[in-house]
């Protein structure tokens, strides 16, 4: 699939950039030159009009060596003009007329009416005729024998300026063709190392997860490859913490599923009734502790896999805590223990109910499995200022200090516990709390014995 070029973008934008600033450039200059050309013209035609008569004030009786000398006098000033705009001298053909101080016509060009072709001296004026426009100025010799009238015609004025204007114009275009080709290298240099980067990438293998050195970076490249760096090193970190989950879950499956092995094979063997039953009761038992394990495995799991901000609903948590703790109670009456929960009548917040109902299940549990028979576990639930705060006591053995943090590492489990148990209840509770942006933190347990946890849901919107 071909992708629209950035590299081309950017080109094309800077070309167009520099085309509209020399068009505006040119477009000025033109402006200004005409602006000038103007009055350089009147005084052109000025300095013509007294060299044609200082040329004619030497010989105004005599007709053959008059023309000859203003002939000559044309031709140096049409030279000169060449030289000085380069023109080929076809746009400057002016008409004059040669006047003695008795106010007799001695000279006239071809196409020159009889008239006086201007007015006053040096007075420029406008006139028409043969259907033109003239532009015409009369001067006078310095010795005033004679009074030249020159006239030249409107449309061929400003032509002879146009080889100036068209030097102008290739230098305009020369110079940006040579910006163009100066922005085209800079900026496909400009580009080359994120081409090397690209490269660098495209021979990275699959799983590799470690850091893309570039050997110089810039102010452009560098975001790119610190962000592509960070996220590589997370998925690095994930890929590391699945490898551990299936290695560790790998690990405590092996044990419940060999004892399962082994029980239902002493149930097949098993000749006597009393050894089928006890056969059969643990059997069950082991049974119980793969399926609550697998529950486990499957929760954290969906819990890693869903985003990180969880999609919350309006619930009744003192509603949903009652319901949920009287599903637990045959566990606590089990194990001979007091559960109690400390409760409004009806408490709305918004919350994941699934993810409060996991946070709720295994922070009891928990509580449950590790307090000695005929101890006390309490659930309160109470809402202040802008939080929604969780909170279970026991009066069980504790934890100590140091161990308090690890305790929510996965398949973690105090030294000293007999209790069977996946290791997994606590780490659950810890990401599904991240995924609520709760915190968690550690009170006094009850009867100055146990622990105590509190978690703290801040609200998702103002209190309802």
């Amino acid at each position: 699939m071909k992708h629209p070029s950035l590299l081309r973008r950017l080109i094309l934008s800077q070309v167009l950039a520099m085309a509209i600033a020399c068009l505006l450039v040119f477009c000025w200059l033109i402006f200004h030159w005409f602006e000038f050309e103007n009055g350089d013209l009147d005084r052109r035609m000025l300095y013509f009009a007294h060299t044609l008569a200082e040329a004619s004030s030497a010989a105004p009786g005599n007709p053959q060596e008059l023309e000859r000398r203003v002939k000559t006098a044309e031709k140096l000033f049409i030279d000169g003009q060449i030289l000085v705009t380069h023109d080929k001298g076809e746009n400057y053909t002016p008409l004059y007329q040669v006047w003695d101080n008795t106010g007799r016509l001695i000279y006239r060009t071809a196409g020159a009416p009889d008239q006086p072709l201007a007015g006053g001296e040096g007075v420029f004026m406008e006139k028409s005729w043969a259907g033109r426009s003239w532009r015409t100025v009369a001067v006078a010799s310095s010795d005033l024998s004679v009074k030249v009238h020159v006239a030249e015609r409107g449309d061929r004025r400003l032509a002879t300026s146009l080889p100036m204007l068209t030097d102008i114009a290739l230098s305009q275009v020369l110079i940006l063709a040579w910006c163009a080709v100066v922005m085209l290298w800079t900026a496909y240099r400009g580009f080359r190392p994120l081409r090397v980067l690209a490269a660098q990438i495209a021979k990275r293998e699959a799983g590799d997860f470690s850091s893309i050195r570039s050997p110089r970076l810039y102010d452009e490249t560098a975001p790119i490859l610190e962000e592509l760096n960070a996220l590589l090193g997370r998925e690095g970190k994930r890929l590391e913490h699945e490898r551990r989950f299936l290695a560790d879950a790998a690990h405590e499956l092996r044990t419940p599923l060999a004892a399962i092995n082994a029980q239902a094979h002493l149930l097949v063997n098993a000749q006597e009734t009393a050894h089928q039953r006890l056969a059969a009761s643990e059997l069950q038992h082991d049974i119980d502790r793969v399926s609550h394990l697998l529950t486990q495995l499957l929760t954290i799991a969906r819990a890693d896999a869903e985003p990180a901000s969880a999609e919350r609903e309006l619930v009744d948590i003192a509603s949903l805590s009652r319901e949920r703790l009287a599903s637990l109670s045959s566990i606590a009456r089990a194990r001979a223990v007091n559960l109690s929960l400390e409760a409004p009548d009806t408490l709305f917040f918004r919350v994941n109910r699934a993810g409060f109902i996991s946070i709720l299940d295994n922070l009891v549990d928990n509580a449950i499995r590790y307090t000695a028979t005929s101890g006390h576990v309490e659930v309160h639930v109470v809402r202040t200022a802008g939080h929604l705060n969780l909170i279970v006591r026991d009066d069980g053995p504790g934890v100590s200090t140091a161990e308090r943090e690890r305790i929510f590492e996965r398949f973690y489990r105090v030294a000293y516990t007999e209790q069977p148990g996946s290791g997994l209840g606590l780490a659950i509770v810890r990401r599904i709390a991240q995924s609520h942006g709760a915190t968690i933190r550690w009170s006094e347990g009850l009867l100055g014995r146990g622990i105590g946890i509190v978690v703290s849901i801040p609200a998702a919107e103002p209190p309802v």
